[in-house]
């Protein structure tokens, strides 16, 4: 099960904050299903009204506010509010390490499990469309490159094709590291 196997990757391993940049905490749900034919990873289309970042790719989430006890309570907020998976529904797994976007945040990834058959309710103000990825699809060689020009913020550029859509920036970066961490992914082998 998937799902043990993340959960145990992840508590051996101290997470990586960061710490004293100035920057807005934000939080992403990384959704995993388990489903009899693969794991899944479920991805957003943000709504095309939206002020940032319209049109992108990414997990669900955003800013940690006041109100959020910390950022595992933000990213579960942000999902419902989204894409309408209850928090009770999810089991969370752990965190990844923390990671700066280039518009003043730092995000922290938190990994859960949710059912495998979700009924998303989307909500069409912050959200365009929602897809349940393969995992394995992200790692396939021809829907994966990394891009040799540095982002603005000095990461490396990866892509993943998928669903029509280009992965990219800070969901990508989140991606890599989860790939890496629990199914032993290597960039360089691209």
């Amino acid at each position: 099960m998937v799902a043990e196997k993340i959960a145990a990757v992840l508590k051996t391993r101290e997470v990586q904050t960061i710490a004293g940049n100035g920057y807005k905490p934000a939080a992403v749900l990384v959704p995993i299903q388990e489903r009899r034919d693969g794991d899944f990873l479920v991805l957003t289309k943000r709504a095309d009204g939206l002020p940032t970042h319209k049109g992108q790719i990414a997990f669900p989430g955003g800013s940690v506010d006041a109100s959020d006890a910390d950022a595992v309570e933000a990213a579960l907020r942000e999902s419902y509010e989204e894409i309408g998976i209850p928090p009770d529904c999810m089991q969370i797994l752990g965190q990844l390490d923390q990671v700066t976007a280039g518009y003043g945040f730092v995000v922290t990834p938190v990994v859960a499990v949710i059912p495998a058959h979700c009924e998303f309710r989307i909500d069409r103000a912050e959200t365009a469309a929602v897809a349940s990825v393969p995992i394995k699809a992200l790692m396939e060689p021809a829907n994966f490159i990394t891009n040799d020009q540095l982002s603005p913020g000095g990461h490396p550029s990866y892509h993943f094709y998928v669903n029509g859509w280009d992965v990219w920036g800070v969901t990508a970066r989140i991606i890599v590291q989860f790939l890496e961490l629990v199914y032993d992914f290597e960039v360089g082998k691209f």
